[in-house]
């Protein structure tokens, strides 16, 4: 009753305030507004005193039937049966008049009732006083994989977030006031694992975590300059805990450890205030310039406390192991870009663009740990003596980041435009530590890298049919922090739009590139250490309408990803290095068509298929290579049927197959039909 109510309550709304009929979407399927027409008439603009309404609303009920892994179903699609609110659409305009309150009204919503993603959006303004618009999503997330982690990583979540904002005199070209507020909540049921006396054991993790964001900021314009100022105020809390349902045995069934019970408490609170400021003048329409300077300084801090009883890897009784510790970090950073174009004249102009990003954080925290222990003998129990460690530890890190980037538009003709660019990074970083108890500290280590990379691009027009994009660029990456971060690079996509006809439409793209990091091992200097990946896309695309009442589309893509990473392991506890491959040979295949069998009817009929067969008949070379993929089947035919009942009623029917299958992993197999049928009203 409780999800049937929102829905009853809109509907009223809308029957009072009076609807034309417009199309609608079914989330689970294609965007309904590939149909050439819809069977439900052409909206009607009612007018209701001063204002010009046009509006629809589409209600209805979603029916479901599954078969094989439902957990799998869920964490891919998450549809379930029942009434919905499939899509509702208000729109009021008082054109060139002024309302008494408010000159427009816009709401839009869908998904509500049970589908696992819902929005609502809203926009009201009086043009000379104000403006009001807010979203609220929400989002229910499941996710429970056999194949991930030993079915021990589940997630039951609900995450509900809000944007809202309003401003004062929206009209006012040189001075405008803009407040804000955002919410983002995520409550809900997981499962994780705990690595606790050299075993695994699973945990129930309840999320709970919630994060706010308040701004304030005017719009002004000064002797040409426009000017945007804001300060803002973000405070966000994680209230997780980790505890044990009952007396549990961890994964290796070797290891003698049990824990009888266990609790994490790591409550962590934050706060970041940030202020922006940005420009932008146009100099006697020859030179632009903008300027953006943000400054935020983030402070965190968290305690933990935790404890455990059980039997640890030694066979002893652990009768209390207790932890208790917290810490506190601050981050200051100021970020900024400043751009420049210089418009030379009407073929050639030249931009310069100047970014900068310096950051410190410095943190510590402390952890006391109590350990009581006892044995079992034959005299009975033996308490062992108590185990107390303390310690102190510091962390500093001091960031500093400059980039320049200029570059070169050129108009060669009215079918040519060329554009060439080259971009300097130079970035410091400084990390120092302190580890009191632990008889480790060491000196500040400060690392410096300099990086290039030179873009090249250009849109043509052989013939006014055809269209070509081109981008390329090759260099090293500049936000390179850990080893399997790409670092040399290039990269290169290609796009040709072709219109021989008015009704035909033809999409073809392809994207390459080449990441490699090509670090060494420290031990053994001689050897390579880094990761390769190498991707290839190519997709294409055909729109036909070859008559007013027959629409075709359809595409295909072909992604190839090559991803080459060395590796340390043991092997019959020798210490190797070796390759870790991954492999992806996906292709994706689709084709629709929207048919007007009547003046009051319309169908749509769809095909989806997705093959990735992954490494094929490849199997590793030998025990140092580890080679992994995906393979997997998916394919989904869908048809939606419109009949337009009367003037301002239709009556739709919609329905969708999924058949999921995986290589590797049978029992992940499933298969599903999903459809609806609803009415759309207008009034």
């Amino acid at each position: 009753m409780k999800r049937v109510l929102p829905i009853i309550v809109v509907l009223i709304i809308t029957l009072m305030t009076g609807a034309s009929t417009t199309s609608a979407q079914d989330p689970p399927s294609t965007d309904t507004t590939q149909q050439a027409t819809d069977a439900s008439t052409t909206p009607k603009i009612r007018k209701f005193g001063i204002y010009t309404i046009n509006s629809s609303v589409e209600t209805g009920f979603r029916f479901l039937g599954t078969d094989g892994n439902l957990s799998k179903y869920r964490s891919d699609l998450n549809y379930g049966r029942g009434p919905r609110l499939l899509n509702l659409d208000f729109n009021a305009r008082s054109g060139d008049e002024d309302g008494k309150v408010f000159d427009m009204v816009q709401v839009n919503a869908s998904g509500w009732g049970g589908d696992p993603a819902a929005f609502l959006r809203f926009d009201v303004e009086k043009k000379r006083w104000y403006r009001l618009a807010g979203s609220y999503r929400r989002i229910d997330y499941f996710n429970n994989l056999a194949n991930f982690a030993l079915n021990q990583h589940l997630s039951d979540t609900h995450r509900r977030m809000g944007d809202f904002s309003l401003t004062l005199l929206p009209g006012n070209e040189t001075f405008r006031i803009n407040l804000g507020y955002s919410v983002n909540r995520d409550k809900g049921n997981s499962f994780t694992t705990f690595y606790y006396n050299r075993d695994e054991f699973s945990l129930t993790a309840p999320i709970r975590q919630l994060s706010q964001d308040f701004r304030v900021g005017v719009d002004a314009r000064v002797l040409g300059v426009d000017i945007n100022f804001q300060q803002g105020y973000r405070y966000y809390k994680d209230d997780t805990t980790y505890t044990i349902p009952s007396l549990a045995a961890g994964n290796d069934q070797f290891n003698p450890s049990v824990l009888s019970s266990f609790q994490r408490r790591i409550p962590s609170r934050g706060e970041i205030p940030f202020t922006q400021l940005s420009l932008h003048t146009l100099i006697n329409k020859r030179v632009d310039f903008t300027g953006r300077i943000t400054y935020t300084t983030a402070r965190s801090r968290f305690r933990l406390y935790e404890t455990a009883t059980g039997v640890d890897a030694s066979n002893n009784n652990v009768e209390l192991d207790q932890l208790i510790g917290g810490g506190q970090t601050k981050r200051p950073n100021a970020m900024g870009d400043f751009g420049v174009t210089f418009f030379l004249n009407d073929r050639i102009s030249v931009s310069e663009v100047f970014r900068f990003n310096n950051f410190r954080i410095d943190g510590n925290q402390f952890l006391a740990e109590e350990l009581y222990r006892t044995r079992d003998t034959f005299f009975g129990k033996t308490e062992l003596p108590p185990l107390i460690t303390e310690f102190i530890s510091i962390r500093s890190i001091g960031f500093r980041q400059l980039q320049n980037m200029i570059e070169v538009d050129y108009k060669v003709s009215q079918r040519f435009v060329g554009h060439v660019g080259y971009r300097y990074s130079n970035r410091r970083l400084i990390q120092g530590a302190f580890d009191e108890g632990l008889d480790l500290s060491f000196e500040p280590e400060t690392v410096r890298n300099h990086t290039h990379a030179v873009l090249f691009g250009f849109r043509a027009t052989p013939v006014s049919m055809w269209k070509i994009y081109f981008d390329a660029e090759h260099g090293e990456a500049d936000n390179v922090f850990i080893r399997v971060d790409n670092w040399d690079y290039t990269d290169f996509r290609i796009r040709s739009l072709l219109k021989p006809v008015r009704s035909l439409a033809i999409n073809t793209s392809y994207i390459y590139k080449d990441n490699n990091n090509p670090t060494r091992t420290i031990e053994m200097i001689a050897q390579d250490f880094g990761v390769d990946v190498q991707t290839r896309i190519f997709s294409s695309s055909v729109d036909w309408t070859p008559i007013g009442r027959l629409n075709l589309s359809g595409g295909y893509t072909r992604t190839n990803i090559d991803s080459d990473a060395s590796v340390v392991f043991f092997l019959n506890r020798q210490r190797q290095i070796g390759r870790s491959l991954y492999l992806m040979r996906n292709n994706y295949f689709y084709i629709n068509s929207t048919t007007r069998l009547h003046p009051r009817v319309d169908l749509f009929i769809g095909y989806r298929i997705q093959k990735d067969t992954g490494q094929g008949d490849r199997t590793p070379a030998g025990p140092s290579e580890l080679l992994s993929s995906y393979p997997l089947h998916f394919q989904s035919p869908e048809a939606r049927l419109t009949f337009k009942l009367f003037e301002n009623v239709s009556w739709n029917f919609g329905w969708q197959y999924y058949d999921y299958k995986e290589r590797f992993f049978n029992n992940q197999n499933y298969r599903a039909n999903l459809g609806y049928v609803s009415i759309r009203l207008g009034f």
